[in-house]
């Protein structure tokens, strides 16, 4: 599931249970709103080709 921390905005995904955002801390965050779900998606693919130029 993704999640958006309310505080910082970070986005971040997990599987189980989740008791803080991993990048301020804060307990304070939500499940990822649908256009926020393919915002991460597309960030993450962008990152995973980069990642994979780099060690071609």
């Amino acid at each position: 599931m993704v999640y958006t921390c309310k505080k910082c905005l970070f986005m971040f995904d997990r599987v189980g249970l989740v008791e803080r955002c991993p990048d301020c801390g804060s307990e304070n965050f939500r499940p990822a709103s649908k256009e926020e779900k393919a915002e991460f998606e597309r960030f993450q693919k962008e990152f995973s080709r980069k990642s994979e130029d780099r060690t071609a």
